[in-house]
């Protein structure tokens, strides 16, 4: 076991990485991992994508009439409701992409970033409290190559992620629901996922448990929703900018699809 103070794929004294490469092995972990989550992957990814494709779909009968979907703009704009969904601006626009936009962002976001988060401490810390990255390290593995094959596999996740809501959701055929807004709102997703994998690499580093590595990056989603609520409740949602859901949220899928949000 290491101690706190050393990352994730550091050897306390292993045998020289030829080369002196530190990612020597990345592939091979890379593969590893994504064998090792050959179920849990797909099954987040797969609840994530259908729990955005059935509540889109709903919205068919919930708001069948346009005066429907115009009470239910209406009725978000207050202060609670901004702060559980989002920022007004989207309120500007009644169609279904909009609302789906408003309401869903910020909220799976943070299921997003969960998700992240577990892969990184998984095959971070986790292997290091049960052994098995100490075993991997007899063999030529770079100090940095178990980071480094966890943010990877992370990246992966959140980009086929990303694909899969851009073209389930241009598949559903929902007026309003475009393929440019649908990307914009795929990518948002897999922004925010990005954001908190590296969290988690960052706090991996300085616990020596996955419990506390995990829980201090999920202390973090915390703020950052808090952040996005209390900036998007009231005020200029300047508070909003400190957070990178509220950073998401601001691409404004199917209303205005900014792309450069996303570049924070």
């Amino acid at each position: 076991m290491t101690s706190a103070t050393t990352a994730p794929g550091t050897r306390a004294s292993a045998a020289p990485v030829a080369g002196g490469n530190a990612l020597a092995g990345t592939r091979t972990l890379i593969r590893f991992a994504l064998r090792r989550d050959r179920v849990r992957l797909p099954v987040w990814i797969g609840a994530l994508l259908l729990g955005t494709l059935t509540t889109a779909n709903s919205f068919r009968t919930l708001y069948s009439d346009p005066q429907d979907r115009a009470n239910a703009v209406a009725g978000a704009d207050s202060p609670a409701n901004l702060a559980l969904s989002g920022p007004r601006h989207y309120l500007t626009d009644d169609g279904f992409g909009s609302i789906l936009s408003h309401q869903m962002i910020g909220f799976t976001a943070v299921l997003v970033g969960l998700m992240s988060v577990l892969v990184v401490t998984r095959h971070t810390r986790a292997e290091e409290e049960t052994g098995r990255a100490e075993l991997v390290r007899s063999a030529v593995v770079g100090r940095h190559a178990h980071l480094a094959a966890a943010l990877s596999v992370a990246v992966l996740a959140n980009l086929v992620l990303a694909l899969l809501l851009a073209l389930g959701l241009t598949g559903l055929g929902l007026e309003g629901v475009d393929a440019a807004g649908s990307l914009v709102y795929g990518f948002a997703h897999a922004a925010a996922g990005l954001v908190f994998a590296a969290v988690a690499a960052v706090t991996a580093q300085f616990t020596a448990h996955t419990r506390g590595a995990s829980g201090a990056a999920l202390a973090v989603i915390g703020v950052a929703y808090a952040l996005r609520a209390a900036g998007d409740s009231g005020g200029d949602g300047a508070l909003s900018w400190l957070s990178p859901i509220g950073w998401v949220q601001r691409s404004y899928p199917y209303v205005d699809n900014r792309w450069w949000p996303l570049l924070l």
